[in-house]
């Protein structure tokens, strides 16, 4: 488990990336809208529904392609009159088996569930980041509360270290003690061998 200050910058980091993906999704789902609704003839609104600059060239294609459309759709209209007069019932069936599109009530109301749920979850991120600092040390308590914690930690820290000096002296002790035994013990047997 990390340390609350890692978990803090995750957590905003979390929060930065559902910022991110909920003004895409959005951006990209959501029904195109005046800037200004009390006046739409305002230069905002007129921009936003300008269309994007093109080149001459672009220009040019983009009416080449129109007017195929057109003499495509002509075209097509010649002879769907000229099926629709001689085979209706084939016309009802192909209609049928066309796909029905999607209605624009159920897009809006999927879009706002989801909206809904994106924002829940911005919410809970945000208040696991309050939760978060709460609960750092040091917040909501004075300066001089602080030092004062601070140098009494010192003073404890300092008699501990010094309890842990005293523990090392007294192992190095207990080790020669030992040491000595042993050397004696040692000695000991190899006399009784000779």
């Amino acid at each position: 488990m990390s340390d609350r200050l890692t978990q803090l910058q995750v957590c905003l980091d979390q929060l930065i990336e559902q910022f991110n993906a909920t003004i895409n999704y959005v951006n990209v789902n959501s029904v195109p809208a005046l800037l200004d609704d009390g006046d739409p003839k305002s230069i905002i609104n007129l921009a936003s529904l300008a269309p994007a600059p093109q080149q001459p060239n672009q220009q040019q294609q983009q009416q080449q392609q129109q007017q195929q459309q057109q003499q495509q759709q002509q075209h097509q209209n010649q002879q769907q009159n000229q099926n629709q007069q001689e085979n209706q019932p084939q016309a009802k069936s192909k209609s049928a088996s066309q796909p029905p599109e999607e209605d624009p009530a159920k897009k809006e109301e999927e879009f706002e569930n989801t909206l809904n749920e994106l924002s829940t979850d911005l919410i809970l991120k945000s208040r696991q980041i309050n939760m978060l600092i709460d609960s750092l040390p040091g917040i909501g308590s004075t300066p001089e509360y602080q030092l004062n914690l601070i140098s009494k930690l010192n003073k404890e820290l300092q008699e501990v270290e010094q309890e842990r000096i005293e523990k090392i002296k007294e192992k190095d002790e207990l080790l020669k003690k030992v040491e000595g035994l042993i050397e004696t013990l040692a000695v000991g047997i190899s006399n009784n061998k000779i």
